[in-house]
């Protein structure tokens, strides 16, 4: 008879299955594009998950298995960060590697097998991104390091374009290892996501899988299009690139990040800060 009455459950095992994740929130994106170019992006079978968020949700109801593509449908909006968590816990256990990719993305040929044969060379490797190009052929940001407290509070964040570990990957476009995004549950679903090349999120995601144990590798010489502009409305976060390496975000996006890691002193200027902003 066991007599611990403390049970655990065992970490789960997954298979060396494929599925891509694309959520959308507004508009029906071209259902033969994304599959299209996913099917150009590798050579194994790969299942193809759209999550249609909110108003989506009935835009994309006729598109349920349509050219093998299994749609998601999500009637309140959620926002990205849970949509895609919500659609990564729907895969089945034989499924080990998930590629999140957003509905503008256009994947190069055998994109996603280089991605995968770079995993099998590193066995920490818990998030892999390639390179990412615009509409006009202009490289976006797409991996860097993570901010430091100063630079976080001043809403800026890191970008540097070289290849091997990096401190946080855009998640418009990247390989994730099931068993570390399990590690960390995933993304924060407190981050609702906004528009352009990355989110407070993906700092958070890549933050989080660094205290785990787990390699965030940026993989350059692989490259894919999106339709992502290297310069995003100042609305949604990110002001620009300035070309120094520093993405500029307005410092309310970063509050809760900071406020989720910082010490005493930390929150103090964090209360500080709002209270001058209301004033």
């Amino acid at each position: 008879m066991d007599r611990d009455p403390i049970r655990r459950d065992p970490v789960q095992e997954y298979g060396d299955g494929l599925a891509v994740v694309t959520v959308t929130r507004s508009v029906r994106p071209d259902v033969d594009r994304i599959v299209g170019s996913v099917r150009v992006a590798t050579t194994r079978p790969v299942r193809i998950v759209l999550a249609a968020v909110g108003q989506a949700s009935a835009v994309c109801g006729d598109t349920t298995g349509a050219d093998g593509m299994e749609v998601l449908r999500i009637g309140e909006d959620i926002g990205r960060a849970a949509a895609v968590n919500r659609a990564v816990a729907g895969l089945d256990a034989g499924v080990g590697w998930v590629a999140i990719a957003d509905p503008g993305v256009r994947w190069g040929a055998g994109v996603l097998d280089g991605l995968l044969a770079t995993a099998a060379g590193r066995p920490r490797a818990g998030l892999l991104g390639p390179r990412l190009r615009a509409a006009a052929g202009a490289v976006v940001a797409s991996a860097g390091a993570l901010p430091s407290i100063t630079q976080a509070l001043h809403g800026r964040i890191p970008t540097a374009a070289c290849a091997g570990p990096t401190g946080w990957l855009s998640t418009s476009c990247v390989l994730v290892r099931r068993s570390a995004w399990d590690s960390v549950d995933g993304f924060d679903p407190r981050y609702l996501g906004a528009p352009g090349p990355v989110d407070v999120a993906d700092v958070d995601l890549g933050d989080r899988l660094d205290r785990a144990g787990w390699l965030l590798v940026h993989v350059p010489g692989l490259e894919i299009d999106t339709e992502i502009d290297t310069v995003v409305d100042t609305e949604a976060g990110v002001d620009a690139h300035d070309g120094h390496g520093i993405l500029t975000w307005r410092a309310d996006d970063l509050r809760r990040y900071l406020h989720d890691r910082g010490r005493a002193p930390v929150r103090a200027l964090l209360a500080l800060g709002g209270r001058a902003g209301r004033a």
